[in-house]
């Protein structure tokens, strides 16, 4: 299909539900990379907790710069698990607390949830899903950019966070 070529409602809300099935995927997949993430940001701490006790290198660490980066990196270890977690905390913000606005939401289980089997079978009939399914895919495709981010930055905390700690045995 060449720029500029319309399409009707018909295989535009066909490409929109296929979109739509694709970031649910994206979805689960950052998910799942935030779960792997802080299972080994979590690993890492209780190790870190473990070489630290008396006879470990950990337990001995001495001298300025080394203390600091023990603690440094321990901070910086414990900040990524924070970020992982946050990336699979539930993004609504306010939506769906409420009715929505717009008749035609009812895409979003947060909207739905205020209906009865009946008016949701009003709007079914009376109303195109493409408006609200683009709604929809606008938000899910925002959040899904949010939680890549924060899997990254928790990946990245995590690795320097752990090289601090391995300066710090090694120098301390």
């Amino acid at each position: 299909m060449s720029e500029g070529e319309s399409v009707t409602r018909e295989e535009a809300t066909k490409t929109a539900w296929q979109v739509h099935s694709v970031l649910a995927e994206w979805t689960r997949t950052v998910d799942a990379k935030a779960s792997f993430a802080l299972a080994m940001e979590s690993a890492a701490l209780a190790g870190v907790a473990a070489l630290s006790g008396s006879g470990h290198r950990l337990g001995s660490v001495s001298g300025a710069l080394p203390k600091t980066a023990l603690w440094t990196g321990l901070a910086l270890l414990a900040l990524s698990a924070v970020l992982a977690i946050l990336a699979v905390l539930p993004r609504h913000n306010r939506a769906g607390r409420m009715r929505s606005d717009h008749v035609d939401d009812f895409i979003f289980y947060g909207h739905l949830r205020h209906w009865s089997p009946d008016e949701l079978a009003d709007r079914l009939g009376r109303h195109a899903p493409l408006p609200a399914l683009t709604r929809q895919l606008v938000d899910m495709s925002r959040i899904v950019w949010i939680k890549q981010g924060l899997v990254r930055q928790s990946l990245l905390t995590a690795v320097g966070g752990c090289a601090l700690i391995a300066v710090a045995g090694l120098t301390g």
